[in-house]
């Protein structure tokens, strides 16, 4: 992904010998300046990626950092670059709250146009159809997991959203596959900072509303798939660890 000042960012999949039941580790390196050599690579966390799913995504906040979640036994994990605690002089991660059913897709980021940041993704077991967090700022931090409530047809999953769009008013408009059928459900925000209208069918045969390239900053690696196959360590020494 490229950074603001220009730099590119790499995330990726690798094994070491510390991996518990034989899962990956997220690694990170990046430009030491734009256009620059890459520096090495670096293990972000001690927690592993997968199973089942291995998607992991990243976008930079209002400080400038990068904030890295990934998909652990089920659930999403949450890191920031620069927090200190972890591996690689990130954070330490933590659970973030948004669990999406199985086979339902990963989480989707999403820059507003403001700078503030949108965390969307299928909804858990007994929640709503699909869930957000919001971060207004790096400072500020993420707030709680909201509902975006349900789909009206009973029995309908929803995969993580195909598309989201800031529109010229400001409010956010979000449309999601079902997981599970060739079929598109949207849903608008009501008001900037508001809740949620009523999901409703997309046109049948209606390509899904482009992302506004001015709003979006989402990151999403070429490892980001919800589920698939297992990554390999091709770029990188499987006894590589963290320095």
């Amino acid at each position: 992904m490229e950074r603001a000042d220009g730099r590119i960012a790499q995330l990726q999949l690798f094994y070491d010998a510390t991996a518990t039941g034989g899962l990956p580790f997220v690694w990170h390196r990046e430009q030491n300046g734009p256009g620059g050599a890459y520096g090495g690579w670096q293990r972000v966390s001690a927690a592993t990626v997968g199973p089942k799913s291995y998607a992991m995504t990243a976008i930079e906040n209002s400080a400038g950092k990068l904030e890295l979640l990934f998909s652990t036994y089920g659930s999403f994990c949450h890191t920031v670059e620069g927090g200190g605690g972890g591996a690689g002089g990130w954070s330490a991660a933590d659970d973030f709250g948004l669990a999406p059913t199985p086979y339902h897709g990963g989480v989707v980021l999403f820059k507003e146009q403001d700078g503030s940041i949108d965390a969307f993704a299928s909804g858990a077991y007994g929640g709503g159809s699909m869930e957000r967090r919001h971060q207004q700022n790096a400072g500020a931090g993420w707030g709680p997991k909201q509902s975006m409530g349900q789909v009206p047809d009973a029995g309908v999953g929803l995969s993580q959203p195909s598309s989201v769009q800031q529109l010229p008013d400001g409010r956010l408009h979000v449309a999601a596959r079902e997981w599970n059928r060739d079929r598109t459900w949207e849903t608008w925000q009501s008001a900037p900072g508001g809740g949620w209208g009523p999901w409703q069918p997309a046109a049948p045969g209606a390509a899904p509303p482009l992302r506004a390239a001015a709003a979006t900053a989402e990151a999403t690696t070429a490892d980001s798939a919800a589920a698939g196959p297992r990554p390999k360590a091709d770029a990188a020494p499987a006894s590589r660890t963290a320095s």
